[in-house]
């Protein structure tokens, strides 16, 4: 942890600069702060495709896909002795002819003793939260679903999939059992991640990818699927406050971003407000991300309210002088010390309440003028198959709702339709008429 760490600028955690790809920061982003890379000794962090001032006096640590692309800079910026020294460190395995020539740039401009260290960290993924993990591969799916696609695209992806999943299983540093449908893009993954856990020199011998000794008694259970087996649930609308947050607001890599409207000397205009929602460090949302969206709201009132009358009770004490047969100097220097202790742990806890019911406003503006709850209900019974045959009832239901102009958006619109295609067994006449209503 970052608690541990000797002050930044001495020799024991040295000033540095970090330089990364838009991959890599997305790595990075979640887990670390601008503060928190300064108290590792970071004082400036820039992208590899940038330009970049010379810092010779200074260490860089270079955090970056093993591509051909960022080695070639990388060679560059050595030979022109941009840093004092470079620690490379690649987000996945460095292939062996990249790795050869990479070497040869590199000996070539005479700089090859300016590489301080090269390392493969295998951290192809993006931790979200301790239990929630994205391997961050944008169009996945219409990657290897989309029409004309070759078998070489598809190997392709199915090896940057179980590279991430590899990087995982290394970081937890024990080999999981594997278990997939035959067939299919999930076996292929399967294989290919078994074969690397199987050439990874020290994770079959008890010892991670680092090389530090794991148990391998308690192994855990992977499971692989194709989306195409449940295409419904990333389609179709939600109810609970983090799903909502998602599907409703601007939410990547747990960066919230909404517009609110203020008044400024008798005039509204519109600000941006975003915040970093942190599920593992703020007790509210960790308690109340998977609850129904109403009682997030209901929860949030009744705990500001406490947290305000605690406030209260606390100042209004370091005010009194309480005598209960107690010296009343005593009393109050005792009560005084209690509330310093308490109120900023207090204080902490009323912002990160506040910051909820910002964000429970913004997300119920949204709700309310999509009436997104109607959405919810009428493709959660057409999903967990309440309509059974009576096909008639449903698509009428349907057609009353995408027909309707001040009943949500397009994109809800489409997404009901495709709800509907997907869980019932509607003749394609049927589809092709709430489609064509929905146009018009």
């Amino acid at each position: 942890g970052g608690n541990d760490l000797p002050p930044a600028g001495t020799p024991q955690n040295q000033w540095k600069i970090l330089v990364y790809d838009a991959p890599c920061r997305s790595v990075i982003s979640p887990l670390l702060s601008v503060s928190q890379l300064r108290r590792r000794g970071v004082t400036l962090h820039l992208l590899i495709q940038s330009d970049r001032e010379p810092i010779p006096d200074v260490p860089a640590v270079y955090f970056v896909e093993p591509t051909r692309a960022n080695l070639t800079q990388i060679a560059s910026d050595v030979a022109k002795g941009l840093y004092a020294s470079y620690h490379l460190n690649f987000v996945t395995r460095l292939d062996r002819s990249l790795m050869e020539e990479f070497a040869r740039l590199v000996v070539q401009s005479g700089s090859i003793s300016r590489i301080a260290s090269l390392h493969d960290q295998y951290l192809d993924y993006v931790c979200l939260e301790k239990r929630l993990f994205t391997l961050n591969k944008r169009d996945s799916y219409v990657l290897y679903n989309g029409s004309g696609v070759t078998e070489s695209v598809i190997e392709d992806a199915m090896n940057d999939i179980a590279y991430g999943l590899f990087s995982v299983v290394a970081t937890m540093g024990c080999v999981p059992v594997i278990r997939c449908p035959k067939g299919g893009a999930p076996e292929m993954v399967a294989r290919k991640l078994n074969k690397m856990i199987s050439d990874h020199p020290t994770l079959l011998r008890g010892r991670g990818a680092s090389g530090s000794a794991m148990q391998s008694h308690h192994r855990p259970l992977l499971v692989i699927m194709d989306r195409n087996s449940d295409l419904i649930t990333p389609i179709q609308h939600t109810s609970t406050y983090q799903a909502l947050i998602d599907d409703v607001l601007n939410h990547n890599a747990n960066r919230i971003e909404f517009v609110v409207e203020v008044e400024e000397n008798g005039r509204k205009k519109n600000v941006t407000k975003r915040f970093d929602l942190e599920a593992d460090d703020d007790p509210f949302y960790s308690s109340h991300k998977f609850n129904p969206f109403p009682e997030a709201i209901e929860s949030n009132g009744a705990e500001l309210t406490e947290v305000t009358n605690r406030q209260s009770e606390i100042q209004a004490k370091t005010g009194a002088s309480g005598n209960d047969g107690v010296d009343p100097m005593e009393s109050a220097a005792n009560e005084l010390a209690t509330a310093v202790d308490s109120l900023p742990a207090l204080l902490d806890r009323k912002k990160k309440l506040e910051v909820h019911t910002s964000i429970l406003q913004a997300v119920m503006n949204e709700v309310a003028a999509r009436d997104v709850p109607q959405f919810y209900e009428l493709e959660s019974s057409l999903a967990t198959g309440n309509y059974g045959k009576d096909l008639t009832k449903a698509k009428r239901d349907v057609l009353e709702l995408v027909t309707d102009p001040a009943k949500g958006n397009v994109q809800d619109k489409v997404r009901l339709v495709i709800v509907y295609c997907l869980a019932t067994t509607a003749p394609t006449a049927d589809i092709d008429e709430v489609a064509g209503s929905m146009k018009k």
